[in-house]
């Protein structure tokens, strides 16, 4: 008796090892399989191909997903796009999936949220190592998440037909338009889908908003800790950048064709690990090289992004409810490895970004006075000062820009806007904690991202403090997917979030506890605001 007991429980054992099979999904490409999470709650389809690349359309819009005969098994976790990392180069070209996590229980159509992950534009991807979508499914939303192309394969820009520009921003609008399709066989509702994402992903979500490209495939949009008009968010000179990149490889040229040539025929592994150095004597982020781009418009392929994306904004910009916000410590990422020796360079280089246009040098050298004044007064950079960058690269990068563009959507639409400032500090405040910042009240650049997402890359045990914001962050997050109001009023476990209005901006302060509030830093805005008012480029002569 005692061991077929035991003989039960290791029967038991052996099949809590393997993956359970969930039902099976018919598509446009044919049938498919996955599994069901460990706990049960949530079916798994992940690793499904939703359109392709390779060496021969490196650099172009993706084309059309394969489709198959027999049963598709959509379970590889690990596909990456490729990408640089301390082990040397990881992911395949071959690397355009998507993923989709339903609830068991729930009956459909479910809201759809589709996810964009950071990295720079230059890392990351969308499986669950960092992105497990155990907490926000169990609030009965199918999430989605994705790899696109990253660094230059997805941004390199020619201006020629091989390479016009934008793969990347191209690989997410084939992923919508794959959600449109076919998020109806997993119980999604495809004319509910909210897109998310955060730094370089909320950066993207920006210029997808701004396009004309997207209209019908999204309904609501968040965008954390990133805007399309942030002094990185945009490569203003491409063929200088490729040009600077070819010479890493041993080639100099600025002639697009001859710089497609050494690119389409360079390993993708040796491609992908050229860095160039920071240009123009400048602070600010510039070894973020390949970004979006202003396209040049081919015959038979539609461009993305067409002008500034300050101009696109402003004059066509799509009237859907949007979350916009960032965190209060964004810049303690930018000043985690600085040294007093590079610190100390930083007084040599100019403080404005390509977002300004100047009349001379003169006034360019005018303006940095003024940045340096503002915010260091009689003191130089240094490391007794580190914590004053932080706050600069914090406003700049990311609090000003995401304001100014939610400002832009009040004037130009009447659709629902609605802002927060995350300022948590708890046990999964992970960037904060690898920077070397523990002890600093606050949260770093992507510290909030783990209160959305299970990740298993970081398998602490959730403290009960933790829970309680992983509960407010995805409850409000997934109204708004559900209902396009994050608080709405039948939800008594949450206090109104209200949203600005053209005369006001309203904050939702996220701690340790979730109160309204005015316009964080208010100094700061003021200084910007009227920099900007002044300098800030609307064309690209």
């Amino acid at each position: 008796m005692k061991r077929r007991k035991y003989l039960v429980l290791f029967t038991l054992f052996l099949t809590n090892l393997v993956d359970q099979p969930a039902p099976e999904v018919v598509i446009e490409q044919g049938i498919l399989s996955g599994k069901i999470s460990p706990d049960g709650s949530f079916f798994e389809y992940v690793g499904i191909p939703y359109a392709t690349s390779n060496i021969n359309t490196r650099f172009k819009a993706p084309q059309p997903p394969p489709k198959w005969d027999g049963v598709f098994k959509a379970v590889d976790e690990f596909i990456q796009c490729p990408q640089p990392t301390a082990f040397g180069v990881v992911g395949t070209e071959e690397c355009l999936s998507i993923n989709v996590y339903a609830p068991t229980g729930a009956k459909g159509p479910l809201p759809v949220m589709v996810y964009v992950h950071g990295g720079a534009f230059l890392l990351g991807s969308g499986g669950k190592i960092l992105l497990g979508a155990d907490f926000l499914v169990k609030h009965d939303v199918i999430l989605v998440t994705f790899n696109y192309r990253l660094g230059i394969f997805g941004f390199l820009c020619l201006d020629i037909k091989e390479a016009p520009g934008n793969a990347s921003l191209k690989d997410q609008i084939a992923a919508l338009k794959w959600v449109q399709k076919n998020i109806a066989a997993f119980g999604g509702d495809p004319d509910n889908v909210t897109l998310f994402g955060h730094s370089a992903g909320a950066t993207s979500v920006s210029f997808l908003l701004a396009s004309k490209a997207t209209e019908g495939l999204f309904h609501k949009a968040i965008m954390q800790s990133g805007s399309s008009i942030a002094n990185w968010g945009l490569q203003l000179d491409p063929i200088m950048i490729a040009s600077e990149t070819a010479k890493e490889l041993g080639h100099d040229s600025k002639d697009p064709q001859e710089l497609y040539d050494i690119f389409a025929k360079t390993p993708y592994k040796e491609l992908i690990n050229v860095t160039v150095g920071k240009p123009l004597g400048q602070l600010l982020i510039s070894n973020l090289l390949h970004l979006p781009c202003i396209e040049k418009v081919f015959p038979d392929s539609e461009p993305v992004i067409t002008d500034l994306p300050i101009n696109l904004l402003k004059n066509a910009p799509k009237n859907i409810s949007v979350i916009y916000g960032s965190n209060d410590k964004e810049g303690l990422f930018f000043v985690s490895e600085v040294t007093n020796e590079t610190l100390a360079e930083n007084n040599k280089l100019k403080i404005t970004g390509s977002d300004f246009k100047f009349s001379s040098d003169l006034e360019t050298d005018e303006v940095t006075s003024k940045v340096k004044e503002f915010y260091f007064g009689e003191n130089t950079i240094s490391w007794e000062t580190r914590m004053i960058l932080s706050d600069f690269y914090t406003h700049l990068y990311f609090e000003m820009p995401v304001i100014m563009e939610s400002e832009m959507i009040l004037s130009q639409t009447n659709a629902s806007v609605y802002n927060y400032y995350f300022t948590y500090s708890g046990g999964r405040n992970m960037v904060k904690q690898i920077s070397g910042f523990r002890d600093v009240i606050g949260a770093c650049h992507g510290d909030d991202i783990l209160y959305f997402f299970q990740a298993y890359v970081w398998p602490f045990e959730i403290s009960e403090k933790d829970k309680i914001m992983i509960d407010w962050m995805t409850k409000m997050w997934t109204n708004f997917a559900k209902y396009g109001n994050p608080t709405p009023q039948f939800d008594e476990t949450l206090p109104t979030w209200k949203a600005s209005s053209k005369d006001n901006l309203n904050f939702l302060y996220i701690g340790d506890e979730l109160k309204m509030g005015s316009l964080p830093n208010e100094g700061p805005y003021t200084f910007w605001k009227d920099l900007y008012s002044k300098y800030r480029r609307t064309n690209l002569l």
